[in-house]
């Protein structure tokens, strides 16, 4: 799954396709997306298809598409004060962004 967008040289280029093709639409996802660079979620011999709108796998670590968690963002509607169990959180590089729109003011 993924590869919805194009490919960004750096986070917030992926972070802009994102938006354009309208899978981020709140500025809380976007602010949440903005704060966690991906690549830091892989390998570093893998890190320079961290900025594609694709699935990665390694062994036991995965990520989805960056289009998948926005949608999932998205869809929750999340805002400060709700709580959030990810079973199964991967990298936990989902769970970081749920996280910080759940603290941010």
């Amino acid at each position: 799954m993924g590869g919805a967008v194009s490919a960004g040289e750096d986070n917030d280029d992926l972070i802009d396709n994102l938006k354009e093709a309208y899978y981020i639409r709140s500025d809380l996802v976007e602010r949440a997306f903005r704060a966690i660079d991906r690549a830091d979620y892989y390998l570093d011999e893998y890190r320079d298809n961290a900025y594609k709108d694709l699935a990665w796998r390694h062994g036991n670590i995965h990520l989805s598409a960056p289009c998948i968690y926005s949608e999932v963002m998205e869809a929750l509607d999340l805002h400060p004060g709700l709580s959030f169990l990810n079973l199964g959180s991967g990298t936990g590089y989902l769970s970081t962004m749920v996280g910080l729109i759940l603290v941010l003011n």
